[in-house]
């Protein structure tokens, strides 16, 4: 098990955005000890299959609250905020 984790959260417009980030932590050494696991608030099948290969887990984003559909407009990540 490894001792530290990074947590990141993307929807499928931030997809870009989170392999970059991904990558850009896989270009040092010391990433070999650290978890990168990844909350999904809306990426595509094809997306989390290509990060599936390098990251340690990817999770749908669950809520424990109500957020009303008006606030979000079909938005999951909004919930995150």
């Amino acid at each position: 098990m490894k001792k530290n984790v990074i947590v990141s959260l993307a929807d499928s417009n931030y997809f870009p955005l989170l392999e970059e980030l991904i990558d850009s932590i896989k270009k040092f050494k010391e990433s070999n000890n650290v978890a990168i696991c990844i909350l999904d608030a809306g990426l595509t099948q094809v997306q989390k299959e290509k990060l599936l290969v390098k990251v340690d887990e990817i999770k749908s984003a669950k809520w424990d609250i109500e957020v009303p559909g008006h606030k979000i407009k079909g938005k999951e990540w909004l919930k995150s905020q």
